[in-house]
């Protein structure tokens, strides 16, 4: 009888586990899809760009130049997102006005990049540091280059952007903890998630190469605020993807970062508000 309790409650545990596992594959699968929409649809040229990650993932990009200019932004869309996002498209002629070079950026295993799991910002920090590369052979300084990413993006520019010497960083409804997120979303996103909580974060600990543990942004916004990079972080209180307490998590751990805490707009939803150009172009002046 204890025998078959053992293997009983060893079978009960390898099957817990088997779904935080397959919950874990299904968030970090790809997803792929071509363009709806590039550059020209706001009325700029653009040129398609092959580059690569650190650790050689081929990724997708549109490089919208502006001609004699020395400074540049990468724009950075989140899990699930793509070059082409509405946010990203309409915030490019904000940097093109202010004579900032463009470069959009398909994150691995998403739109028209390689690469075979997408990690919440784990792995995608190589895709960052492979995209200012290209922007340095390009004759690009990286003290002349903004990082601006949303949600997942934004986190992943935090966590690239300690020790590159970035000019600054624009953060948009990111996470400044993903376990922290994960345990709150979990239960809305899968059925049983309050029970199935622990294993799917361990299943994510033990998935090779991605360690959702590590991915806590305020870590680097905290030794961002000691190199004195220049921080905006944008976020709604509305905003029901990623909750507003992450935004405050970052505001504690660089306290000078500049912080416009919205209302009435959803998630990556700031570029509809109407100050939302005047406010990003005031801190790329001020950053300066």
């Amino acid at each position: 009888m204890p025998g078959r309790v053992l293997v009983l409650l060893v079978t009960l545990s390898l099957g817990y586990f088997g779904v935080g596992l397959l919950v874990v594959l299904w968030m970090t699968s790809p997803r792929r899809k071509s363009p709806e929409a590039t550059p020209a649809s706001v009325g700029l040229g653009y040129t398609e760009v092959e580059l690569r990650s650190t650790d050689g993932v081929r990724l997708s990009a549109w490089w919208v130049p502006v001609e004699g200019s020395s400074q540049a932004a990468v724009l950075i869309p989140g899990w699930g997102g793509y070059k082409f996002d509405e946010h990203l498209l309409q915030t490019v002629p904000v940097y093109h006005d202010a004579g900032y070079g463009v470069l959009l950026l398909d994150l691995r295993a998403q739109g028209e990049s390689g690469g075979a799991r997408r990690t919440l910002g784990y792995r995608e920090v190589r895709d960052l540091r492979g995209a200012l590369a290209w922007l340095q052979r390009q004759g690009y300084a990286l003290d002349q280059v903004v990082l601006h990413g949303w949600s997942m993006g934004g986190a992943t520019a935090l966590r690239a952007a300690p020790g590159t010497g970035v000019a600054a960083v624009v953060e948009e409804a990111g996470y400044a903890d993903l376990p922290l997120l994960l345990k709150g979303k979990i239960p809305e996103f899968v059925r049983f998630g309050g029970i199935l909580e622990p294993a799917i974060l361990l299943a994510g600990r033990l998935f090779p190469d991605f360690d959702p543990w590590d991915v806590v942004p305020k870590k680097e916004a905290a030794t961002l605020a000691d190199e004195g990079v220049p921080l905006f972080i944008i976020h709604s209180i509305e905003d029901d993807i990623v909750p507003y307490e992450q935004a405050s998590i970052l505001a504690a751990a660089y306290p000078e970062a500049s912080l416009w805490k919205l209302q009435g707009y959803g998630h990556v939803e700031a570029y509809e508000h109407p100050e939302y150009a005047q406010r990003l172009r005031a801190f790329l002046d001020a950053s300066r």
